[in-house]
This record gives C-alpha cells, sequence and structure tokens, in this order.
C-alpha cells in the first residue's frame, strides 16, 4: 500500500485515551528513534535476517503501545510496516525507501498527537512524579484496557485480575515492564484463552480468567502471569521447531524443555498471520526485555487447564 493509499483511508478513526496518552509518547521517545537506527542498518544489510527481526520487534512493541492508547492511524501505519518486513521477497531501494516513507509519517503524527496533548495540559498544574508507584495505579488501567480491545477483536471474554497491587515498585521497573505485560496478555488471550464455544465444550465458564499477581521477596521481584485456557500444544511446538530446523530442537527431550520453544524468534504454531498473532514475535520480545533488566522467566503449562508464566527480577535498592 503507497502512502498516498493510507493517507486515503477513512476507516482507520483515532480514539485516544487521555489517561495513556503521556505513557504512549514516552515509549515513541524510545521506540522511533530505534526504528530509524534499526531500518538504516537494514538499509544498508538487507540480506541480514537479525538486522530485520530486530526491526520487526520493535515495530510491533510500537504498533501495540499505539492501539493501546487509541492512535490507531499510527498503530495501523506500524501494522502496515511490519507486514512489509516480513515480505522477505522484496529488497530493492524503492521498498525500502517505502519503508523510510512510512516512518517519515509515523513521526508526523506522533508529532500531532503530542501538540494535542500540550495544547490540553498547557494551563494544568505540573507536579513532580512519585519515586514509587504501585502496580495498580500506574498501569493497571491499561492492562485492562487491552483485555477489552482484544477480547472484542477476537471475540473472546475474560476478567483480569491483578494481585499484589498495593506493593510499590520502581517507577522505572514498572515503565520497562509495561511492554512484557501487554505482550503477555494478548499472547493469552490470541493463544491462550478458548473461544466461549470451545470453553462451553470443555466444561468451563464461557468467560476466561487471566491473573497477574506480584510477589516481593529479600532478593527479588516475581510477578507471575497465568490464564486458564488450552494450555501449550507442546507436540506442535516440536513439529514447527523441526520445520523450522532450529538448531536447538536437538536438545529438547522433555515436555518442559519444548515449552521453553515458545521464546524462540520466529516460531508461532498460529496458522495464520493476523493483527494479534502468528508472527512470533511476542514472546521473544518478553524475554528480550526481561533480560535486559537482569531477570529471566519460565513458563509451565498443563494441556486443557493454562499456561502460567513466573518472571524473576533482581530487587533494585
Amino acid at each position: 500500500m503507497e502512502i498516498r493509499d493510507y493517507l486515503a483511508m477513512e476507516t482507520v478513526q483515532d480514539e485516544m485515551d487521555p489517561e495513556l496518552l503521556s505513557l504512549f509518547l514516552e515509549e515513541a521517545d524510545e521506540l522511533y528513534p530505534q526504528i530509524a537506527q534499526a531500518l538504516q542498518a537494514w538499509r544498508m544489510q538487507p540480506d541480514d535476517a537479525q538486522l530485520g527481526r530486530k526491526l520487526q520487534r520493535s515495530l510491533h512493541t510500537f504498533k501495540g503501545s499505539a492501539r493501546m492508547a487509541g492512535a490507531m492511524r499510527i498503530g495501523e501505519l506500524l501494522h502496515l510496516m511490519e507486514d512489509r518486513v516480513t515480505e522477505t521477497a522484496q529488497r530493492s531501494p524503492a521498498f525500502r525507501d517505502e519503508l523510510q516513507d512510512m516512518l517519515a509519517h509515523v513521526g508526523e503524527l506522533v508529532g500531532q498527537v503530542r501538540s494535542g496533548v500540550a495544547a490540553e495540559n498547557s494551563t494544568a498544574t505540573t507536579e513532580e512524579s512519585t519515586e514509587f508507584q504501585t502496580l495498580f495505579s500506574s498501569i493497571g488501567k491499561r492492562l485492562y484496557r487491552i483485555v477489552r480491545q482484544t477480547g472484542k477483536e477476537l471475540g473472546k471474554k475474560a476478567n483480569l485480575e491483578l494481585r499484589g497491587t498495593e506493593l510499590e515498585l520502581e517507577c522505572s521497573m514498572l515503565e520497562k515492564m509495561t511492554a512484557p505485560f501487554e505482550h503477555l496478555l494478548r499472547n493469552a488471550m490470541a493463544h491462550g484463552l478458548e473461544s466461549p464455544e470451545q470453553r462451553e465444550s470443555a466444561g468451563k465458564p464461557p468467560v476466561g480468567e487471566i491473573c497477574l499477581s506480584l510477589r516481593r521477596k529479600p532478593n527479588e521481584i516475581v510477578f507471575e502471569f497465568s490464564d486458564d485456557g488450552a494450555g501449550l500444544d507442546v507436540e506442535a511446538l516440536r513439529r514447527r521447531a523441526a520445520e523450522l530446523d532450529l538448531p536447538q530442537i536437538g536438545a529438547v527431550h522433555s515436555d518442559a524443555e519444548a515449552m521453553q520453544l515458545i521464546f524462540t524468534p520466529g516460531l508461532s504454531t498460529a496458522e495464520q498471520v493476523t493483527e494479534t498473532a502468528g508472527r512470533g514475535v511476542g514472546m521473544d520480545v518478553v524475554r528480550s526485555e526481561i533480560a535486559a533488566l537482569g531477570g529471566c522467566i519460565e513458563v509451565t503449562s498443563e494441556r486443557g487447564k493454562g499456561t502460567c508464566f513466573i518472571m524473576r527480577l533482581p530487587l533494585v535498592t
């Protein structure tokens, strides 16, 4: 799709959430230059799969952030860019120029959002942020919105329960964990929870259950994310890994080891690519961002009963 065609689209309308716009703009300040740098590097080395993967991850994260804030035009354009990056057959200069034009327009749209926020806040009183925030006050509303929006897109319903929300964490840690939480939520809605009809056939309530809990230990922070969905299809993961001829498949013996394959870049058991699933990007992003914080993530699952992710981060004093 040409930029001029995108600009003519009337079906994409922004649904701005004032409470989330400031967080989106903070993330845009970080993600936009990352994408620009990754795109420039990829232009120079278009056959470097690792560079393409890095670009795709950043676009995927930026897209989710835009949509959660209601910046739907930005989200749609980033989705188109993500689609174009996956079209490996096209590596012409014109193709790379098109991506550059798309990114430039993303920057223009972000600037428009920023100008609107600045105008609304011009007479507001500014206050210094507190050093610590609770989970609920920081990102709770955003997570609930993801459940509602993704559920509407997929025709699924879920309750999200937040536990340990009274515990205080450093603001910087919460900000950096926002994207992993979002990816886990979308992944649970798209892959984990069954449709209402499937759940009823399995003897489950039609509304799924998702829980994010927080525990604080002497030397670490533990986040636990669980759902009561279908659980991981271990055999499907093994088959897909074999199809991709992944080198690590030879070291996989137990089901527990096979479950770790979901963190492999590019591996997805989805039958088709949609706006919420199918590229094998989300869980790779989650592991990478948690590792960048010095933490680790573990997964356990029982077929038909659900999946649980445990994230451990060092306690910052």
